[in-house]
């Protein structure tokens, strides 16, 4: 069974960090990138503002920089850019629900890894978001941005919980009705 699952770091008083607060945040932000990815990912869905941050990656770094598993990978834009060498985008415009099961069946029976809160937030208001894993880091940020900025009324299930050698604690809850893992 295809699942679409969101990684997000957060912070203990319930904040990311991503590349627009590293440069005005403190220097512990810089820690809060997840460090792992769904095992069987078949398909990658980010947003403009993820895929033009993965591009700058690349550009700085090569190819090799491109952090995306193999498979198709969805960016949703209104902007025009340029493709990875190597990589499998499609550029999509409109609402999320409008190419959730194309996405899906691109997986070929793997998980769809959503990339970006503004995304995840789009696709937990729709009631596509199946799986929620957060790493909650031993940090106070005070402020910054929530890990779903659009939010729905959503049961979540806890399917489990497992602190981490460096203090971190990783969360994965379950969240459509009757979602099993």
């Amino acid at each position: 069974m295809v699942r679409t699952v969101y990684y997000a770091s957060v912070s203990l008083d319930g904040f990311t960090a991503d590349d627009a607060d590293d440069a005005a945040g403190p220097a512990d932000n810089r820690r809060f990138r997840v460090a792992e990815s769904p095992a069987n990912a078949g398909a990658v869905v980010m947003g403009a503002g993820t895929y033009g941050r993965l591009q700058r990656q690349v550009g700085e770094g090569g190819v090799g920089a491109w952090d995306c598993p193999p498979g198709p990978v969805w960016v949703y834009t209104h902007h025009e850019f340029p493709a990875v060498a190597g990589a499998d985008i499609m550029f999509v415009r409109g609402p999320v629900e409008e190419f959730a099961a194309d996405i899906t069946d691109s997986a070929n029976g793997g998980d769809v890894w959503l990339r970006g809160a503004d995304l995840a937030g789009q696709y937990l208001h729709h009631g596509l978001l199946d799986e929620l894993r957060l790493v909650v880091h031993p940090i106070l940020l005070g402020s910054g941005r929530p890990p779903l900025p659009l939010a729905a009324a959503r049961p979540a299930v806890l399917l489990s919980a497992r602190p981490s050698a460096d203090g971190s604690v990783r969360l994965c809850y379950g969240i459509r009705a009757g979602q099993e893992p």
